[in-house]
């Protein structure tokens, strides 16, 4: 089963993944670094921008060449799919 994301979802989904890759690796300064940068603002104290505010047109930057890569057949040996639960 695929399943359609929105680039937001995405982004958490790979916030939440790092998050997790660093509580297990021992919390190293260098990934936690990166999490903080990565780290959304609360919606009270801004609009939900990532911490570092190059960080976001970065990844949208990366996130597009992605998805231009596809639409031409890129990364056809790296294809995931994810299967039901």
């Amino acid at each position: 089963m695929e399943s359609a994301v929105t680039l937001r979802q995405a982004y958490l989904v790979m916030f939440e993944f790092l998050e997790l890759q660093w509580t297990r690796l021992g919390k190293p300064d260098e990934l936690g670094g990166l999490l903080g940068n990565l780290a959304l603002w609360d919606k009270s104290n801004g609009r939900g921008d990532p911490m570092d505010a190059a960080v976001f047109p970065e990844w949208l930057e990366c996130a597009h060449r992605v998805l231009s890569d596809e639409q031409r057949g890129g990364y056809a040996d790296a294809d995931i799919r994810l299967l039901p639960e």
